[in-house]
């Protein structure tokens, strides 16, 4: 992609002619001020040219953690004998005098050096400098961008290692960011400015010798060009969609050409090298293709390794070139649906080009909600008005960055971690209002690409949205293909329910008041309008601070109460309450008084609300394109503020006869929520997927229970139309061992926790590969890493946790990447995410998946059947096994363990039904003491 942001160059300062130095500390722990400096590295240098190393250890005259030991390799003897800090001091002082210093997240190692007595220059940050020059990230540790940009780094966590990796990652972003437009480094440098980033310093260095520059414009004040942006937009859209048209001149029939496509000698036996003929496939491509000609429905349980996508996508192709249809796809996991946008609709592109058919013709495109999209107008408008903090900050140039060379402006390409919520404010979310369709516009464009294209990839969230509206986000279809539809009912849960949170709602309240508010800023624009209208504004402008600070006192008010009636109820825990809004909770006395602080935060809210439409379409009669955004923010935050009250009056005074309602919080923070869902969506899904003309196709790895869809079918509303199971073409029976330690306590008895974790370093050590461990909670895999972590380590063998150690993609590549390796997981790892070319050895179930009791939607559900632990629990609880093993055998010639810790599966009766689930696999039964030699033997082939 071309870097748009560099595509003006102009005379830069000599940066790389500064001496500068690449300093790391490792420490005994975070905090500065109560913890010691054990280790010094640091490098002196101009360019490439190295000037200078120093390198110390020192002592911290105290005990180091056994993480620190086994994260930096430095051992209690070597800093026992290493001089204290007094003696390093002087030296240290001496290195970097007068010098700014480099480091990666700097600000912790400055704090380290301040809090010994060392004062420091100026600060340059290459942590933040990669988190804004490649927005995309993935990762920004300085393990992984060394070994992706080649630098030399052979021992992390010394800092000598870390100082010298960091000084060849400075030289190169430095390269990057150095040949940015002269306007967006200027934006860099505002931005930066207000809360002083270390960012903002390079920028500033970078400018000194370039040249003022005019600020006044759009273009200049915001670092992007907009008609740029919008000729961009332009060159990527799509064209025009294509007319019906015969794929054959001859009159043999879809299944015909479905045979020729799969069977054997087929066309993609010829298209793909390693393609493997699986009947499976080729009965469920068939099937497909009767529905989708048939306008029927199809529901299709397709195991693992049959190869749905292709026997969904074929069919779907050749039905939209045959007769102009057009179909949508939807998916529940983003990685299924890059994975079909970018690899397998091309495969099916190569393979109907090979078959003779006009593949050319197929136009697949991706579409998301609009909160997936940046709008460029309540961006430019956040860049021109906010001052900024240090994380707003970083999040405005890294998409300032970003919008000289995205094409979509889908906030997917960017690696946003903790910044995403903040995404919000930009995107296309909050511009429902929007008065006019000039200038440039992602959501637009994906929309547009979406009207064009004869394939839509969407999302399950988009659909339920789609639904919720009465249609209308997205473009008619005649075939609409579900996949990962046994997350079909949640998703419609999750999506036709609501949330209203306290800090959220504040927060929204909170950006209309203050000297740079939307309030003062939008009366400003209305003073430009009328110079009459200034005093009027003025006391405008405090009469509406005072309601609006009105409105968030009530509003804690409210919140505070609910958390006190949580707080009182019985299911109260220290870690997160959650108390079911039921017909008892609301006949005690303390509701009525309740309700009573509810209403007044909602005159409150209905106040703000009315008051902001008002200065909004005051506001909306400039002319001055500056303005939309501004206009468009304010819409928003009456959205959001009209919404809360709506979904409140609903959970609170107004609830539904067919809704769940439920208060959640956590103590000590202002987490509170309130929150509500449908308690059946099967008439929902009845009328908006089952009622209409189009065909209908359903299919995931785990539909089925028991090899029947009527609950299934019960639980969206499906009637009519066909059902098939199909199982997987690889053989468990050889490449499985299924192992239960049946003298393990059962979960919820005494020592449980303790006998699992010995369990886990057992299967570790033994299997000496890549190990996965599902978990149904955060607080049994955080008590688990800590009794494993501690053991393993010093035998090579690396523990790592989704959560501490990072996402549950990072946590897979991780684990793709070297063995020994044992990952804890949970609920996001139990399906969605593979090893990237490689596989698991074993995988490990710590519990049977049971759905909380005590959860909202699981005790109303399980309240609506005669036995609710049988009819509800079990049967969800027997799905989310399926989908955890899943995990293990992923193509024909994977080979691994999964071992189940939790013995209910052989001692309760129902474990009967857990166990028949699955394929025909290798089982064996047996003590703790015997998982250890069990494993070795299945490695090594001679297991008998």
């Amino acid at each position: 992609m071309k870097n748009r942001a560099r595509r003006k160059r102009w005379k830069l300062p000599p940066i790389k002619q500064d001496i500068l130095v690449s300093l790391d500390l490792e420490t005994t722990g975070l905090n500065p001020k109560s913890e010691r400096i054990i280790e010094v590295g640091a490098v002196k240098f101009r360019g490439e040219t190295e000037i200078d190393t120093f390198s110390a250890l020192v002592n911290p005259n105290r005990k180091l953690s056994k993480l620190i030991l086994q994260m930096t390799g430095i051992t209690q003897r070597e800093v026992d004998d290493a001089p204290d800090w007094d003696e390093v001091k002087t030296s240290v002082m001496e290195f970097v005098s007068g010098v700014p210093i480099i480091g990666h997240n700097v600000g912790f190692d400055a704090s380290f050096l301040r809090s010994h007595g060392v004062k420091t220059n100026r600060l340059y940050d290459t942590m933040s400098m990669a988190e804004i020059a490649l927005p995309g990230g993935p990762e920004y540790s300085l393990v992984r961008l060394s070994e992706r940009f080649g630098f030399q780094h052979e021992n992390p966590h010394r800092a000598l290692s870390d100082a010298l990796a960091t000084r060849d990652l400075f030289l190169h972003l430095a390269e990057i960011i150095g040949g940015y437009d002269r306007g967006v480094l200027e934006q860099i440098q505002r931005l930066g400015s207000y809360s002083g980033t270390p960012l903002s310093g390079l920028a500033k260095r970078m400018l000194e010798t370039g040249g003022a520059s005019s600020i006044g414009t759009v273009h200049t004040l915001s670092g992007i060009d907009p008609k740029e942006i919008s000729s961009r937009i332009r060159s990527a859209t799509r064209t025009p969609r294509i007319k019906p048209h015969d794929y054959k001149t001859d009159e043999n029939t879809p299944s015909d050409h479905v045979n020729n496509i799969f069977g054997g000698s087929g066309e993609l036996e010829r298209s793909l090298p390693d393609f493997e003929h699986r009947p499976e496939q080729i009965e469920m491509a068939e099937a497909v293709s009767e529905a989708i000609n048939s306008e029927g429905h199809l529901v299709v349980e397709a195991g693992t390794g049959v190869g749905k996508s292709l026997a969904y996508l074929i069919p779907s192709a050749l039905h939209v070139l045959h007769t102009g249809a057009r179909v949508v796809i939807s998916t529940n996991t983003i990685n299924l649906q890059e994975q079909l946008i970018r690899k397998d609709i091309e495969i099916t592109r190569s393979t109907l080009s090979n078959y003779g058919v006009a593949a050319e013709n197929i136009f697949a495109s991706q579409l998301k909600g609009r909160a997936n999209y940046l709008c460029v107008k309540r961006w430019q408008n956040s860049m021109m008005a906010t001052e900024p903090n240090d994380i707003e900050s970083k999040l405005l140039s890294k998409l300032l960055v970003w919008l000289n060379d995205t094409e979509t402006g889908d906030k997917n390409e960017l690696a946003l971690g903790r910044l995403s919520s903040l995404f919000n404010r930009f995107s296309a979310q909050g511009a429902l209002n929007c008065p006019t369709n000039d200038g440039p516009c992602f959501l637009r464009k994906a929309r547009n690409d979406a009207s064009h294209s004869n394939i839509v990839i969407i999302n399950h969230a988009l659909l339920m949205s789609d639904i919720a509206m009465g249609g209308g986000l997205l473009p008619e279809h005649d075939v609409l293909i579900v996949d990962e539809a046994h997350h079909l009912e949640s998703a419609a849960t999750n999506h036709l329910g609501f949330s209203v949170n306290q800090f959220q709602l504040e927060n929204e309240l909170r950006r209309l008041i203050g000297p740079t508010g939307l309030c003062q800023r939008l009366i400003r624009v209305i003073s430009k309008l009328d110079t009459n209208l200034l005093d009027v504004s003025e006391n405008t402008a405090l009469a509406f601070n005072d309601a609006v600070e009105i409105a968030i006192k009530t509003s804690s008010e409210m919140f505070n109460f609910a958390a006190q009636i949580g707080a009182d109820a019985q299911s109260y825990s220290q870690q997160q309450s959650e108390l079911r809004l039921t017909d008892s909770v609301r006949a005690q006395p303390i509701w009525s008084d309740f309700e009573i602080t509810w209403e007044n935060m909602n005159t409150r809210l209905l106040e703000v609300s009315l008051q902001l439409v008002d200065l909004c379409d005051q506001a909306s009669r400039s002319k001055e394109k500056s303005d939309e955004g501004l206009v468009l923010d304010a819409h928003s935050v009456v959205e959001s503020i009209q919404l809360a009250a709506s979904n409140l009056r609903e959970a609170i005074p107004e609830p539904k006869a067919d809704g769940v309602y439920w208060l959640r919080t956590r103590p000590g923070r202002r987490g509170t929520s309130i929150n509500g869902a449908p308690l059946d969506v099967s008439d929902v899904l009845r009328n908006a997927l089952f009622e209409s003309d189009r065909s209908v196709v359903l299919t995931g790895a785990t539909v089925a229970y028991q090899d029947s869809f009527e609950r299934y079918r019960a639980s969206i509303g499906m009637e009519g139309g066909e059902d098939l199971v199909l199982g997987s073409p690889y053989d468990y029976e050889k490449n499985t061992l299924i192992v239960v330690p049946e003298d393990l306590p059962a979960p919820g008895e005494p020592g449980f926790a303790k006998a699992s974790a010995e369990a886990l370093i057992d299967i570790a050590k033994a299997s000496a590969g890549r190990v996965l461990v599902l978990f149904t909670s955060i607080s049994a895999l955080d008590n688990a890493r800590k009794a494993i972590s501690p053991v393993l380590n010093p035998f090579g063998i690396r523990v790592i946790a989704q959560g501490t150690d990072g996402s549950p993609a990072r946590i897979m590549r991780m684990l793709a990447e070297s063995t020994p390796t044992i990952a804890l997981g949970t609920s996001s790892l139990w399906e969605g995410v593979d090893l990237e070319g490689e596989s698991i050895d074993v995988l490990v179930m710590a519990r049977l998946p049971f759905p909380v009791p005590s959860d909202p939607i699981v005790a109303a559900r399980s309240e609506l059947l005669e036995d609710g632990f049988n009819d509800y629990s079990i049967p969800e609880a027997v799905q989310r096994f399926r989908q955890g093993f899943g995990r293990l055998i992923r193509s024909q010639n994977d080979r691994g363990v999964f071992v189940v810790l939790d013995n209910r599966i052989v001692r309760k009766q129902y474990g009967v039904k857990f166990q028949k689930s699955l394929p025909k696999c290798n089982v064996r039964r047996l003590s703790v003491e015997r998982l250890s030699e069990t494993l070795g033997n299945w490695r090594n082939n001679t297991l008998t």
